[in-house]
């Protein structure tokens, strides 16, 4: 019998037609109106996981961004109870205290503007057999710049805290390290034209005796080209290409073991509009490949060899979103999408979804309210059996709703009170979940930055 090797693969730049249609549009910054499910803006979502914003930042993922000269030092609690906490069958409950500092500080002008921020504190979890308390750090830095035509971002960011995503088979029970840096950048070519950039790398890693299973490594590239009109309004069109590496699943090949790997490339084009003085409009069509590099359906998980469909995904996509500014304290925000993603705490090598979300927000003196309401469905390509998945995920259906209140109570004083609920209908059913919530948070800022 021969031996079977291992070897490791590594991220390297993509090559092909696509990557030199990219670099003739020249460079793309996705558009803050792009869907992304792993993603959401605190208006837009219930804040009880780190599920993120549900659409896309222009900034380097995971960096805040320069906010400011000064330095801004918040301290706060939160404390919030879960009647499923755990999002798994039986429903376990629980309550989660957040104490956490945090400091900021920027230093320089809007031409070159320096950023670091950082926090510490801990998850406590109180009534609940599965999770255990575990500390939360994170620090990020960079720079924002603007140079004669141009300007852009660089930065990176390190976190490690328990996983809090909803999309995450043992909800947060165990910890996991992300680093993440990159560099954004848009240049002018006279009054209505201009190339974009952006380029990133995320490393996520578990922590303690989880094993690789759950680990990945991506490498995005994007380009694009926009173009203003005062008719038509902003045009633009862009390309992605992305590989990301997973080292806990290997593939077997005729040379031996590598590591499972996936390329995914999108061009997306469309437009954003301005419609009278109270409504934006945004609308953007998209075609996206996404395919592992290596087509063997023979794969290893965490010692367990299997048959697995490799036969990814080709098709079109969309991201549109509607704001519109009822009156001077009314606003409503209507986002939909179709995207595909990868990521490494899903049992599955790519994941196509559909979100739909509505968030309505209203400003009363000192305090503010917003309401809202999210669907997002999921089909899982590439399935595979793990520790963490005994059976392959083949898709869901999650709805969220959520009620958000908060404000100052002095100079420096502040509040957020939230109510949830939440549900997942799922297939394999073990997945399934119901759970509501609600949570208090309370936080006290000093210092001459922007709060």
């Amino acid at each position: 019998m021969s031996q079977i090797t291992c070897a490791r693969t590594t991220l390297r730049p993509p090559v092909g037609p696509f990557a030199f249609w990219a670099l003739v549009l020249a460079t793309s910054a996705p558009v803050a109106a792009q869907i992304n499910p792993y993603r959401q803006t605190s208006s837009q979502g219930a804040t009880d996981t780190d599920d993120g914003p549900v659409r896309s930042s222009i900034n380097v993922p995971g960096v805040a961004g320069f906010s400011g000269r000064g330095l801004l030092v918040t301290g706060s609690v939160g404390s919030r109870y879960e009647g499923n906490l755990t999002r798994q069958q039986p429903a376990d409950d629980g309550v989660r205290i957040t104490p956490q500092a945090r400091a900021e500080y920027g230093l320089g002008s809007e031409r070159l503007g320096l950023f670091l921020s950082g926090s510490y504190g801990r998850d406590i979890i109180r009534g609940n057999n599965i999770l255990r308390g575990r500390n939360r750090a994170d620090v990020s830095g960079g720079a924002d710049f603007q140079l004669a035509r141009c300007s852009g971002q660089t930065g990176g960011s390190f976190r490690q805290s328990l996983n809090l995503r909803n999309d995450a088979t043992l909800f947060g029970s165990f910890q996991q390290r992300t680093t993440t840096i990159g560099l954004t950048g848009q240049c002018r070519l006279g009054s209505a034209i201009s190339l974009n950039a952006a380029v990133n790398r995320v490393d996520s890693k578990s922590v303690g005796t989880v094993g690789r299973a759950l680990d990945l490594a991506t490498l995005t590239y994007s380009a694009g080209l926009a173009f203003n009109s005062n008719f038509l309004g902003r045009f633009s069109i862009d390309g992605t290409i992305s590989q990301t590496d997973l080292p806990g699943r290997q593939v077997v090949t005729a040379g031996g073991l590598i590591d499972d790997a996936l390329t995914q490339r999108s061009l997306r084009a469309g437009v954003q509009r301005q419609i009278g003085p109270r409504i934006t409009l945004g609308l953007y069509g998209s075609y996206i490949s996404s395919k592992p590099e290596n087509d063997s359906p023979f794969i290893v998980v965490d010692s367990l060899a299997q048959f697995v469909d490799r036969s990814g995904f080709s098709g079109f996509g969309f991201d549109a979103t509607v704001d519109m500014k009822l009156s001077n304290r009314l606003t409503l925000d209507l986002t939909a999408g179709r995207n595909v993603n990868s990521n490494g705490f899903v049992g599955a090598l790519t994941t196509v979804s559909n979100t739909y979300a509505i968030s309505a927000a209203t400003r009363v003196g000192r305090y503010s309210l917003i309401v809202g309401a999210q669907s997002r469905s999921n089909r899982f390509l590439g399935g595979v059996v793990s520790e963490f998945d005994p059976v392959p995920r083949q898709s869901d259906n999650r709805q969220t709703y959520f009620a958000r209140v908060g404000g100052r109570l002095g100079q420096r004083l502040r509040f957020d009170f939230e109510v949830n609920h939440a549900r997942r209908k799922s297939v394999p059913t073990f997945l399934s979940f119901t759970s509501t919530g609600a949570g208090l948070t309370l936080s006290a800022v000093f210092g001459r930055g922007r709060s």
